[in-house]
């Protein structure tokens, strides 16, 4: 070959040595191909073209999104910048995707950059060796989406190095919806339980009930259905819930719940307190009642006494052939149960069937009925011996009429019905007192 051929063929080789190392640093210079950001979906990125093993870099994608997270549909800023050190053209590819490899929301390319891949990716439109940073907008997806994460592959000239980098953004809390209707017992008894549910709310990630005074969530708060158990003092009142999130508390449900109670003691019966078999077996007694009652149980004792009927604020009792003190008490009843009885009523019960009064013509005894304190008087039968004799037949007390034919008794003899008794030469008179 001669020496002319030969530095004819040196020039082109070095011409051609110079015109591929031109095309391998300008490779892409308008865009990197789809599919390179390095996301579990895209399966590749830049060093596919510009060779070696790439690195990861964080914080090279950046936002104004805050850091409680993106709205739905809200346009934000984002901004991919490459930090790689060396000489030569920059370029980048970023992404947003869910871990399937999705496009989640909607990019728009800005100044120095551009859309690929059907918009799903972004990346530079003109390499140099001088523009590092990038700014696009995304338009954030529908609400429900939850976190984004955007993939991004930095790379520098050719053969040059090339990292990854992502950046994660959360989706904004909105407040839960309102509370539905809550559905459980809400008239019930103080002692016993009772469950409360709701349907499910949206956007809420808990709950929050709330219950009357005395009452107690055993199981279930901060779910959608809960026990609780009400005491025996438990009130009135509003079962509560509402949802709860990060973004705060949405609007409540309320339930009203009546609480009841066994009734409380009626009030003491009222009657005839002094009964005389003579003049009737048989007295009625009334109550003022309890104002939880339903129905009233009315018990006589003691039980020989006679019987009562009767299961409102009325009783009668019908006296068997009694004689002594008995009480008459009541109770009140609702759905709840029995209340606590009232005060016990005395009553005295006697008998002056055979006594005769005609005889008391010149004997009077008064006052009667009396609290044990009375006078006797005869005046026909002075010093006459008296005497106080209860229905069994016992003489109580005894004693003498004085010159005036008068005496001035005072006992302490039980309640209930007596005989006064004189006795002076075989003459015999008799009347009755009651001491109440």
């Amino acid at each position: 070959m001669s020496l002319m051929n030969r530095k004819l063929l040196f020039f082109l080789v070095v011409g051609l040595a110079f015109t591929l190392l031109g095309a391998f640093e300008t490779m892409n210079p308008n865009g990197a191909p789809a599919g390179m950001t390095g996301s579990p979906g895209d399966g590749d990125n830049c060093t596919s073209c510009h060779g070696g093993t790439a690195t990861t870099t964080a914080n090279l994608i950046t936002s104004n999104i805050p850091a409680s997270g993106y709205v739905p549909g809200t346009t934000y800023t984002i901004t991919a910048t490459n930090t790689l050190s060396g000489s030569g053209k920059m370029g980048f590819e970023v992404s947003p995707q869910n871990a399937s490899g999705s496009l989640l929301g909607t990019l728009t390319a800005g100044s120095g950059n551009k859309l690929v891949g059907s918009g799903k990716y972004v990346t530079h439109s003109n390499a140099n060796s001088t523009t590092n940073s990038w700014t696009f907008s995304w338009t954030a997806p529908a609400a429900g989406t939850g976190n984004v994460t955007f993939y991004g592959a930095f790379a520098r000239n050719k053969p040059g190095p090339v990292t990854l980098s992502t950046l994660v953004v959360q989706e904004a809390a909105s407040l839960p919806g309102a509370a539905g209707p809550i559905t459980g017992t809400n008239v019930l008894c103080a002692g016993s339980s009772a469950n409360y549910s709701i349907s499910p709310i949206s956007g809420a990630t808990s709950y929050q009930w709330s219950v009357p005074t005395g009452a107690t969530i055993t199981s279930g708060q901060g779910t959608t259905a809960i026990a609780v158990n009400y005491s025996s003092s438990a009130s009135s009142g509003v079962v509560s819930v509402f949802g709860k999130n990060s973004a705060g508390n949405g609007a409540p449900s309320n339930l009203a719940v009546t609480v009841n109670n066994v009734p409380a003691a009626p009030g003491t019966p009222s009657g005839p307190a002094t009964v005389d078999l003579f003049n009737g077996a048989s007295s009625e007694y009334t109550t003022s009642g309890s104002t939880t009652a339903v129905s009233y149980e009315w018990t006589l004792e003691p039980a020989e006494s006679g019987s009562i009927s009767g299961t409102t604020t009325t009783a009668t009792v019908n006296w068997n052939s009694y004689i002594g003190e008995a009480t008459v008490k009541v109770r009140g009843l609702n759905n709840c149960g029995t209340g606590s009885y009232s005060a016990a009523f005395a009553v005295s019960v006697t008998n002056t069937t055979g006594i005769d009064n005609l005889s008391t013509e010149t004997l009077s005894v008064y006052p009667s009925p009396s609290n044990g304190q009375f006078t006797i008087k005869s005046p026909s039968l002075p010093l006459a011996k008296w005497s106080l004799i209860n229905l069994s037949g016992q003489t109580v007390m005894n004693g003498v009429l004085d010159l005036n034919g008068i005496a001035e008794v005072n006992t302490e003899a039980q309640k209930g019905m007596f005989i006064i008794q004189i006795e002076k030469d075989n003459i015999r008179k008799i009347s009755k007192m009651i001491i109440k």
